[in-house]
């Protein structure tokens, strides 16, 4: 038979003294950074005087309020409402407002995001709604 007894004071005798180690907790902080659409001056302007700015502004505001909070990508926004305004030109925001205003973010069964406005899209979303306008 072993007597754990015995052994746990023997234990007890050699390690007394001695530091019992401890565990050391580091603290992890979470940062999350959220960035709000940033102007809304396009409220103030006629539509013939939106810029593209203007545009990337109403269609990421308009995008969030009907399908929540988006990812966003500065440099791709900028190269899709640069080309978006320069193949459309007066009819872009028009554009941009039939579908959102009239479809409520939706086109074709399918949620309304920026790659709607790419070039690639046009034949699909932005021609034929401009042959309504």
């Amino acid at each position: 038979m072993i007597n754990f007894d015995a052994i746990a004071r023997e234990y007890a005798q050699r390690t007394a003294g001695q530091q019992t180690p401890t565990e050391t907790v580091q603290v992890v902080t979470e940062r999350v950074h959220v960035t709000a659409v940033s102007g809304a001056a396009y409220l103030l302007k006629e539509d013939s005087q939106w810029s593209w700015e203007d545009l990337r502004d109403y269609v990421m505001g308009q995008i969030e309020e009907f399908h929540g909070p988006q990812l966003r990508n500065t440099m791709k926004e900028s190269s899709v409402f640069k080309g978006f305004m320069a193949r459309h030109g007066v009819k872009a925001v028009g554009i941009a407002r039939f579908a959102f205003e009239q479809q409520r973010g939706m086109w074709q069964r399918a949620p309304i995001s920026v790659n709607r406005f790419c070039k690639g899209s046009d034949p699909y979303f932005a021609d034929p709604i401009s042959a309504r306008l």
